[in-house]
């Protein structure tokens, strides 16, 4: 529990000190930056001294956990609230470490905003503090005032997502406020390097790194290195991002995102959290004894080892090459299976789809087994729906099943050109089922604010036999032809198509094909926003 200060002093320490006083770095995979920190610490010896006389080092830093506890404070916006403010108390509590974690909050700040509101002392923040696992919230709060109520050890900046892989956004602005803070606080000035959207998200800032997850990570990467070698009063980097990447190589592929950019609230967060619990600990998370109750051991194990790997190599993603495929229950499905489509995503017992061309995605059933069952999508569809943004906070109950307001929200989307006739079709690919077994299969389709038969979608599925239908799938409220006049006036039952008792294919498959139809309107989309496989009895 003590080490950490014994960790970080290697940054200040010349080379041939850090051997003797350094146990463990959680950057040691990248020297380049801790080495240049080195070089400008006015360590290096007189060139007077006699050959055989070593200087005397600098004395250690204080060790933060003198007093019992660490006190870590994040400068950010809601990516550090996804990765400090759920689950970091609890993995530091899980390993003997007293902690109190600050995130001054502000949604999309970036580091210019941050280093204005330092200089006019505005009271602009949300100060979210966790103590003894609770979790408090202040509004209107100055980071003068905030820098001052605490002993902090450690103080963390970060850019704000969109702009995170672009250099010139940190300048001069990362400086200054490295600067304003040593000015104020006895802390170690860490940067959180953020992640990369989901490939699926339709982020305004997406189209900035080409709308391609790789080449959104890899320009995060060059920056936040640059970040290090213009401020070598930097003490190290939390590699979040890089945590991330390194889950997505798991058999979770790309689900790390709940609306194509925010972490998924359960393994994603977690994720994000083991990143700054070893970072900032020097203790490996692998094993920690700490995992939300909302997710299983495997996808424990993705998070910890992602984290892991991260803060040895930060600058690079680490294939996960252990958690190629799940651990699965073999035999007839047993539990029902629910899916949702689209960059939303929903909690247990959902499965998540945020890709439209998915491939061998696994998918466990509504009591969290991993089944011998997987998903695949070919052809694509051609977009995803993310909603508009308004759309009421409720589920919606049809097909004997409560599709959450995450499921229904948004879709994925294929589509055609008006007066041309249907689209070309998007397939789903259910495949691993039991030939013998029978399944009731639902499907949602539903679009909010849309004019109720504007939009229509064929669907056809194929298993040992075939069967079809449609759903006109716009949902507007008000008067006059095509709305409701009020949200429990809506025929939910009209927006799911039940097959039922349906046995799949010889070789255990089923598939589902999705058309946009031309209804005459000025658009041709066909949407699906989820779906339910429940076996039959």
């Amino acid at each position: 529990m003590k080490r950490i200060f014994s960790v970080l002093c290697c940054v200040l320490l010349v080379t041939a000190f850090a051997a003797g006083a350094c146990t463990e770095s959680s950057t040691s995979e990248e020297p380049t930056e801790q080495e240049d920190s080195d070089q400008d610490s006015g360590q290096d010896q007189d060139p007077d001294q006699n050959p055989g006389q070593n200087p005397d080092p600098e004395p250690e830093p204080e060790d933060p956990l003198a007093d019992g506890k660490l006190c870590i404070l994040a400068i950010g916006n809601s990516f550090s609230q996804d990765a400090v403010e759920q689950y970091l108390w609890e993995l530091f509590d899980a390993a003997g470490i007293e902690a109190v974690i600050g995130n001054m909050y502000i949604g999309g700040c970036p580091l210019e905003k941050h280093w204005s509101n330092a200089q006019s002392d505005a009271a602009a923040y949300a100060y979210r503090k966790v103590v003894g696992g609770t979790k408090t919230e202040s509004g209107s709060m100055t980071l003068s005032s905030v820098l001052a109520s605490e002993p902090w050890d450690i103080v963390t900046l970060q850019q704000a997502s969109g702009q995170s892989g672009v250099y010139s956004t940190y300048v001069p602005y990362l400086s200054n406020l490295i600067g304003y803070l040593q000015e104020r606080v006895d802390a170690r000035i860490w940067f959180h390097q953020t992640w990369a959207y989901a490939q699926s998200s339709t982020h305004e800032s997406f189209p900035t790194y080409g709308s391609d997850q790789t080449t959104m990570y890899e320009a995060i990467v060059g920056a936040v290195q640059q970040a290090f070698a213009d401020n070598p009063d930097l003490a190290g980097v939390i590699p979040a991002g890089t945590a991330i990447q390194n889950a997505r190589t798991s058999f979770l592929g790309d689900t790390f995102n709940r609306d194509g950019y925010h972490l998924e609230t359960t393994y994603g967060r977690y994720t994000a959290a083991c990143t700054w619990f070893e970072a900032l600990s020097g203790e490996s998370v692998v094993g920690n004894a700490y995992a939300p109750a909302t997710i299983d051991a495997q996808m424990s194990a993705i998070a910890q080892h992602a984290a892991h790997a991260a803060v040895e190599k930060p600058y690079a993603v680490t294939r996960l090459v252990d958690y190629q495929h799940p651990q699965v229950d073999e035999g007839p499905v047993e539990a029902a299976i629910y899916v949702d489509f689209g960059s939303k995503t929903s909690g247990t017992p959902w499965n998540n789809i945020t890709a439209t061309d998915a491939a061998e995605v696994a998918l466990k059933d509504a009591e969290g087994r991993y089944t011998q069952v997987t998903l695949s999508i070919d052809p694509a569809f051609s977009q995803t729906f993310a909603g508009v943004g308004d759309e009421p906070e409720e589920e919606i109950v049809s097909g004997g099943v409560s599709w959450p307001r995450t499921a229904w929200v948004d879709s994925f989307v294929v589509t055609g050109t008006a007066g041309a006739g249907d689209s070309d079709p998007a397939t789903i690919v259910i495949s691993g089922l039991t030939p013998s077994q029978t399944f009731d299969v639902s499907v949602l389709a539903a679009r909010y604010n849309g004019t109720r038969t504007a939009r229509t979608t064929d669907f056809q599925l194929v298993g040992a036999a075939q069967s079809g239908g449609r759903i006109s799938q716009g949902i507007r409220l008000g008067s006059g032809e095509g709305r409701y006049p009020s949200w429990e006036e809506v025929p939910f039952e009209e927006y799911t198509l039940t097959f039922e008792d349906v046995a799949p294919a010889s070789d255990g498959t089923l598939r589902l094909t999705v058309k946009g139809v031309d209804v005459g309107s000025t658009v041709v989309e066909g949407h699906l926003s989820a779906l339910c496989l429940t076996p039959v009895d």
